[in-house]
């Protein structure tokens, strides 16, 4: 059953109010109602409890609707006309209320669209140009690397670069060969095509294949102890290295405290005729006889 049409056909005035048919004229209002009118009915179809308690709301609403109604007619009515006036007062103002919904959503679309575009193109504008002046910065570094690396100095520090490489090759081919066969990297640019990149590349390529030799050998020889059937243990290794450092810890400061303190050679020796702490001073006979005088001539004043 319709709600709509039930509230219709109730003695209510609700659906006769100038306000209501105005408001249900709009297409947006009439879509939503039409949404909320689905859902309701699918609600209420859902179950027989559903629907039973649902008519005896409706009907129970309905009947209310029609013993208030002489009491309100008057208010509603000066309500109505006033919400009816203002809805007019709307559509005049934005007539965009009056168009379907897709209407709406696409000029609300278009329109937050133009006041932002501006400030996104303002931001795109500013990101090329900063794009662009680092890439200018960085051209810039580059040519005057290249500048001074083309001079008879920069000529001889980049042979020094070359020399270096090729001995720290040859080291590494003597002390850490290739465990499997290696990649071959990319042909490195010559130096004089590009002095800069020259560089770049053969420092890159010496620190990429000693990396590769280190761990490389590293993993052959664990392999190679796990074979013989020895159990590489890391954190039982860590925790017995540690268990060592402590042993070793205690065992000095239990040295330091049974060591005897040396006595400071800066530190004079004692007194023998010193008398002991905790003696009271000896006074001498003149020295009494001072106070025995002294106490009578204090008597006799």
């Amino acid at each position: 059953m319709n709600m709509a049409a039930e509230v219709g056909t109730s003695p209510s005035t609700v659906a006769q109010l100038q306000s209501v048919q105005k408001a249900m004229a709009m297409p947006t209002v009439e879509a939503a109602v039409g949404q909320v009118n689905a859902f309701y009915n699918r609600v209420k179809g859902a179950h027989s409890l559903l629907e039973w308690a649902l008519s005896t709301a409706e009907a129970s609403v309905s009947f209310a609707a029609a013993t208030a109604a002489p009491y309100v007619a008057s208010p509603l009515a000066a309500g109505d006309a006033k919400m009816a006036a203002a809805i007019d007062e709307l559509g005049r103002r934005v007539p965009l209320v009056n168009e379907q919904p897709k209407v709406i959503v696409e000029t609300t679309k278009q329109a937050v669209l133009s006041r932002l575009s501006p400030h996104v193109n303002k931001v795109y504008v500013a990101r090329a140009a900063a794009g662009q002046r680092v890439q200018s910065l960085k051209d810039l570094s580059w040519a005057k690397a290249n500048a001074l690396l083309s001079t008879a100095y920069g000529q001889k520090a980049i042979h020094g670069v070359d020399m270096g490489a090729t001995y720290a090759m040859k080291f590494l081919d003597q002390y850490l060969p290739p465990v499997e066969p290696q990649e071959q990297n990319g042909e490195i640019v010559p130096a004089s095509n590009d002095p800069a990149l020259h560089t770049v590349q053969t420092v890159g390529r010496l620190s990429s294949v000693a990396a590769r030799r280190v761990w490389a050998n590293l993993a052959s020889k664990i392999n190679e102890l796990r074979k013989s059937g020895m159990e590489l243990d890391v954190r039982r290794y860590i925790t017995a290295l540690l268990a060592a450092v402590h042993l070793a810890k205690v065992t000095n400061e239990q040295h330091e405290k049974e060591k005897p303190r040396e006595r400071n050679p800066a530190e004079p020796a004692p007194n023998a005729n010193q008398a002991p702490a905790g003696t009271p001073p000896v006074i001498s006979d003149n020295c009494q006889q001072s106070e025995v005088h002294t106490r009578r001539e204090i008597q006799q004043t």
